[in-house]
């Protein structure tokens, strides 16, 4: 399955709080810094050029935006994710992200009456091939063996359904992959890779401005657009404060590949654990994602927004109502 898993979710575990947490403050935080592309992941002559497979007008972020590479939740638990669930306005069009010919039309696996679309691609004697999912009305021309040009229309987006509580949410989507023939992994997807470094500079400025919209409930450990997807679990991220309020970092445990919930310690200026507990999340919570942390006296209500390396957090003593505004702490994380 592709999707993320946008609804709240929590774990439980036994909390503790072995000192009061003092919410100290800082100078707010310079320039976020910037995040390196992962390099290519390969040296063979031929690379394909890639643009973003959604027009700027189709691209919604109602549910999630962008899901990225790499990530593991229950849907992806064991392989991660091998490439990018990209999230449609209802009625948008998904459309091809580099010239080529159209290899495979076939059934959807994942969602009956629907359809994959394979694309293939050469660059010299390098080959490639892009994958598109869960198409619902083929364009005009997409079948098998027929040259398609870049940007051209290969399908309806899926419209998919969702429950929040007792909301249910729709939205359209595709999931979005890039298969490297000079490359292999020993996974289910051997030849998949992340889309992000072939992304050619015009993809990359319309990726980065979606990018910052996305939001889905792997973010506090796995917060990039490419993440490892071979990883030993438990997985944990720690967050530093750069600036503004808060406690003076937090970390984020995912105890297992299937669990999408996660555990939390925030942490004193040494690095001490002094309050721990289980987090809540709604990464689907609009205008920002919710966080609660609740701990075996307390609960913490906040608010929340992570693109990449930097998180801006704002987080109610306990007891307190819920922040509106992020301006209250920024974290960041390395790579």
């Amino acid at each position: 399955m592709r999707f993320s898993g946008i609804v709240a979710v929590a774990i439980s575990i036994t909390a503790c709080t072995d000192a009061p947490v003092k919410i100290a403050s800082m100078a707010i935080a310079g320039p976020t810094p910037a995040v390196a592309p992962p390099p290519l992941p390969t040296a063979v002559p031929g690379v394909l050029q890639i643009a973003m497979p959604v027009e700027p007008g189709d691209a919604a972020s109602n549910a999630f935006g962008i899901t990225p590479f790499g990530y593991h939740g229950a849907d992806h638990a064991e392989d991660g994710h091998a490439g990018w669930d990209i999230e449609y306005r209802i009625g948008g069009v998904v459309r091809a992200a580099a010239a080529g010919t159209v290899q495979s039309v076939s059934a959807d696996p994942l969602s009956p009456g629907r359809s994959t679309v394979h694309v293939e691609h050469v660059v010299g004697a390098h080959h490639y091939r892009t994958v598109y999912t869960n198409i619902t009305t083929l364009a005009p021309g997409i079948v098998t063996s027929e040259l398609v040009r870049s940007g051209q229309a290969i399908g309806t987006a899926g419209t998919m359904n969702t429950i929040i509580g007792t909301t249910t949410l729709s939205y359209a989507m595709t999931h979005f992959q890039l298969d490297d023939f000079e490359f292999y992994r020993d996974t289910p997807h051997p030849n998949a890779v992340s889309p992000e470094p072939f992304l050619s500079p015009e993809a990359r400025l319309l990726f980065d401005g979606l990018w910052a919209r996305a939001a889905f409930s792997q973010e506090p450990v796995e917060p990039f657009a490419t993440n490892p997807r071979a990883v030993v679990f438990p997985v944990s991220r720690t967050w530093t404060r750069a600036g503004g309020n808060g406690p003076a970092g937090i970390r984020f445990t995912q105890r297992t590949p299937r669990s999408s919930g996660y555990e939390y310690a925030l942490l004193a200026e040494s690095g001490t654990a002094t309050e721990t507990g289980t987090v809540l999340l709604n990464a689907a919570a609009r205008p920002n994602p919710t966080i609660d942390l609740v701990s075996a006296t307390s609960r913490r209500a906040g608010i929340y927004d992570i693109v990449s390396n930097e998180m801006r957090l704002a987080l109610a003593e306990p007891g307190a109502a819920r922040p509106t505004s992020l301006g209250a702490g920024v974290y960041r994380t390395a790579r």
